[in-house]
């Protein structure tokens, strides 16, 4: 449940840890079968991957060596945080390409939070918000809806913000070039539902893990930035990925931190089915709009020509291609 801590009880007494950690040490010996999960989780130096500044073809092949590994990515244990506003239980849940799901909220007040994707449309919903409509559209519809007037990204670049990050060569424009200690830069083209992107990546000199991403538009605005730190290397994965992510959408007015405590890489989801289809159910309360409908005025917007209200639409019926394993909060 969201915001749940545990607290260890009063009074345990020295004997009791000293028995804790001998049942510990017992069960970590050969044979056990909590041995796997110790070896597992314990930790281990990152690989060195570069010593010197990494060719264009080294430094790809590091960054998408990393993200190939990773074909799904669970969260055990998550908070997301904005500005001046204490921490909140999260959940995060990607698979690729397109199937992502964010989650956030409390105990005592419920979701706050929910922003998902899958290969045919994307969603979201903040329960502060003005107007606290459940938010979707076709992927390949939102480019040239009025959505990008409050949404000027898809929610599937956080897959992206989370360290997922494959390069291709050929959008190369510049580097790889250093940018301070252990920092190496290098400049692309990002080909989206929303239009080209040129983004900047900053990567680790030696270990190669992505540090920051930059997006622009076609008028070299800032569109999002992501910073990552506290990265950890999974040794039995060969999967490097940052446990802090910050996040800022300026044009969106967005900016929140993820402090993530473990990842669960490339493992089967708990439960459920139903994940990355649009959460008809847990927000049955909420108005569902279509961002992609012609008619559609963003919050705070007008039409720029007279006609009817924006309609409330109702949400492609899901197909059989379009459901994947997932896991639900409880």
């Amino acid at each position: 449940m969201f915001g749940q801590r545990l607290k260890p009880k009063s009074g345990v007494t020295s004997h009791a840890c000293v028995g804790v950690l001998l049942v510990l040490m017992l069960c970590t010996a050969g044979g056990c079968r909590w041995n796997q999960w110790f070896q597992k989780n314990a930790s281990e130096p990152p690989p060195v991957l570069f010593t010197a500044l990494p060719s264009r073809e080294e430094a790809v092949a590091a960054i998408n060596a990393n993200s190939g590994r990773i074909q799904s990515l669970q969260t055990q244990g998550a908070t997301a945080s904005v500005p001046g506003f204490p921490a909140i239980g999260a959940e995060i849940a990607i698979e690729k390409p397109k199937n992502f799901r964010f989650r956030a909220g409390t105990a005592l007040l419920g979701p706050e939070l929910d922003m998902g994707s899958n290969s045919l449309l994307f969603w979201f919903w903040a329960a502060r918000a003005p107007e606290p409509n459940v938010y979707f559209a076709r992927h390949d519809l939102f480019a040239a809806s009025r959505a990008r007037q409050m949404l000027p990204i898809e929610p599937t670049w956080l897959i992206e913000a989370l360290g997922v990050v494959e390069i291709d060569p050929a959008t190369i424009l510049e580097g790889p070039i250093k940018a301070g200690e252990d920092r190496v830069q290098i400049k692309t083209t990002l080909q989206a539902s929303a239009g080209q992107f040129t983004r900047l990546v900053h990567f680790h000199g030696k270990h190669g893990w992505i540090l920051e991403q930059h997006l622009y538009d076609e008028r070299n605005q800032l569109v999002a930035s992501a910073r990552s730190s506290n990265h950890h290397y999974y040794h039995l994965d060969g999967v490097s990925l940052p446990k802090r992510i910050e996040v800022s959408v300026p044009q969106g007015q967005l900016q929140f931190q993820l402090d993530i405590s473990e990842w669960r890489i490339n493992q089967p989801p708990a439960e459920g089915q139903v994940l990355f289809e649009l959460p008809r159910t847990q927000l049955a309360n909420q108005r569902f709009v279509d961002m992609a409908d012609p008619n559609f005025v963003p919050p705070g917007g007008t039409l720029p020509v007279e006609g009817p209200s924006p309609r409330v639409s109702q949400a492609p019926a899901p197909r059989p291609e379009d459901r994947y394993r997932g896991f639900s909060l409880r």
